[in-house]
């Protein structure tokens, strides 16, 4: 055994079926792998408990979240607020074992006088104010925008708390400069995701795809621009991901040669990637590293990137980059007419040798346990 570690994650990350859920699950499973014996903290407030956690965790332990109207006035960011519990200070203070706080959201408790003999790294999975300014953006609904803009600014006042940290790990290049402003003791460990190897299949598919979760305003806007840009397109359209909102609904369901896959099994979300002929990553923001970048070069075919998407994650080369309207549509005429061979493939192995999982859990064994 390497050693133990108490990680407190935001929320229950199985099933992992979203990018937070995905990076907190396959970095658990990772480092159980090599020995790290995990004590795992999860906050309960859209997720139910999991058996499966077990299976790489030797304890794992369960706090509500609270949604008290105080929070959401409270001078610390609601998502950290929220996350308060004695319990959890409690156990924490009860050893000398390391903590990993993943995300901001989870770091209340960052410099504890009662854990302040123990090692504290902070995973950070975004620029959280950036992150919060674009769901601001991207909302329709008044008090939600009002909502998201006030986080922002309490997240960007309460982002120098890093700097108590023993260290951080951040998710991108763009990040991982952003981040030693703050705390100079910060590392790139890119994103965990349950790949080790490129299974992308060779030849061409029949339809495009978009993923992503589609209760985000965000991807909805994604979503709708894909929309538009494969209006007059002959290729069927396929648009996957959790809780679509429904507007999104509305328009898929007027367009011709479009489908709507709503909240897929992990086993159909894997074949929709892995068949596609082409899939599709736009974005409007740049921010973190997004996991479906790195599945979809995994186990899909071609990828077609916003700049947006790929900007500063050291896999720009391995996507074909559209902007406008009329550059996607001629990047996915393109794609389409051109088959996914074993050499494309051969292509993302070396640059992607970086975004292995083993090889990340590793890197965090080495900075956490010296070792």
């Amino acid at each position: 055994m390497l050693g133990t570690l108490h990680i407190i994650s935001f929320s229950v990350p199985w099933p992992p079926d979203y990018g937070g859920a995905m990076d907190v699950f396959y970095k658990i499973k990772a480092l159980h792998r090599i020995g790290v014996n995990i004590i795992l903290h999860c906050f309960l407030y859209n997720r139910t408990r999991s058996d499966e956690l077990l299976k790489f965790c030797s304890e794992v332990h369960y706090y509500p979240r609270n949604p008290a109207f105080i929070n959401q006035v409270s001078l610390v960011p609601y998502i950290v607020k929220s996350r308060e519990s004695k319990g959890l200070i409690s156990r924490l203070a009860a050893d000398n074992h390391p903590i990993l706080f993943e995300g901001l959201h989870t770091t209340l408790y960052l410099g504890h006088p009662s854990i302040k003999h123990k090692p504290q790294w902070v995973r950070a999975h975004n620029i959280e104010h950036d992150y919060y300014h674009s769901l601001a953006k991207a909302e329709g609904l008044i008090h939600k925008k009002l909502f998201f803009r006030m986080e922002a600014w309490k997240l960007e006042k309460y982002s120098p708390s890093l700097e108590k940290a023993t260290g951080v790990m951040a998710i991108s290049p763009g990040d991982e400069a952003i981040m030693k402003n703050v705390n100079p003791n910060t590392f790139l460990v890119p994103a965990f995701h349950g790949y080790n190897e490129i299974s992308s299949i060779a030849g061409k598919g029949d339809y495009l795809l978009y993923h992503g979760d589609l209760s985000i305003p965000e991807n909805n806007r994604s979503a709708e621009f894909m929309l538009e840009v494969c209006r007059n397109l002959p290729y069927p359209l396929v648009i996957a991901g959790k809780n679509p909102l429904p507007r999104l609904r509305n328009l898929i369901s007027q367009q011709q040669n479009t489908r709507l896959v709503e909240n897929p099994e992990f086993s159909v979300m894997e074949e929709l990637i892995r068949n596609a002929g082409t899939i599709l990553l736009p974005a409007n923001q740049t921010t973190g590293l997004r996991l479906k970048l790195l599945v979809s070069l995994f186990t899909g075919r071609h990828c077609i990137a916003s700049p947006q998407m790929v900007e500063k994650t050291g896999l720009e080369k391995l996507c074909q980059i559209a902007g406008n309207k009329n550059e996607w549509q001629k990047t996915i005429q393109r794609c389409m007419t051109t088959p996914f061979t074993e050499h494309h493939a051969e292509q993302r192995k070396s640059p992607i040798k970086g975004f292995l999982d083993h090889q990340n859990a590793r890197l965090i064994e080495k900075l956490i346990f010296n070792k």
